[in-house]
Formats: structure tokens, sequence, C-alpha cells
């Protein structure tokens, strides 16, 4: 019996001992921050919602080369399929090191059947958006 309680008394101490040791939660920030995708740094415009039935009916890159110290501005339309009304926008921003263009609504939007959009790049910048509307 002595052995046994010595025994169970050490395991007790033990569980106890390991659950006041506190966690290092800064390496494992660090860690998880060095490996995620830079996904936060990309410009996203994402305006309505989608519900189950929406289709994606239209899908189009919108690239702009870059000039020399300069901002690239670009607007443009898109059209909805013939008796269908947008339901979300989404303006992707493919560049993912924070150097992308900026996606603003100008006109239309979800409850019409045409959107438009202007993008505005960072200085010295082009602009690479990938653009997806969603109907029903």
């Amino acid at each position: 019996m002595g052995v046994k309680s010595v025994l169970a008394l050490a395991f007790v101490l033990a569980v106890v001992a390991a659950a006041n040791i506190p966690l290092n939660n800064v390496a494992f920030a660090q860690h998880y921050k060095n490996n995620s995708t830079n996904s936060s740094l990309s410009h996203n415009l994402i305006v309505g919602s989608r519900l189950p039935g929406d289709r994606l009916v239209r899908q189009q890159s919108v690239v702009r080369s870059s000039s020399w110290m300069q901002v690239t501005t670009w607007q443009q339309t898109f059209n909805a399929t013939l008796y269908t009304y947008i339901t979300q926008v989404r303006s992707l921003d493919q560049k993912t090191n924070g150097n992308g263009a900026q996606a603003s609504l100008i006109a239309g939007g979800p409850g019409y059947n045409y959107v438009t959009l202007r993008f505005k790049s960072q200085r010295g910048h082009g602009i690479n958006h990938v653009v997806q509307l969603y109907a029903r």
C-alpha cells in the first residue's frame, strides 16, 4: 500500500505541475504568421451575399500593366446574363503581397443586372483582379 500511494501521489503531482506550466503562445503565433498565406494583404472587394441556387454567371480577369511611378486606374462595366439579377460581386486581387489594386463599386451591383467597378493601382504597380458575378 505504501508503494502504490507514493506512485499515485507522484502521478498527481506530475499532472498538477504540467497543468500549471504556461504555454508559449508567442511561438505558436509566430509559426502560423510565418507559414500562413498572405491573403490578408490582398485588396479584395466582395459585395452582396450568395444563397443556394445562385450561380456564377460571369468570371473575367482585369489586367492592366504598370507605369513607372504612376497610378493606373481602370473602370469597367460587367453585365450579367439576360433575365438574371446579381446577388454577389467578387473582385479578387491576385497580388497577395500587398501591392495589388483596390476595386470600388461605382454603379449597379446586387439587385441589378450590371455592375461598374473602378480599379486603382498603387503607385508603380499594375492591376490584376478576377471579377466574379453570381446571380439568380
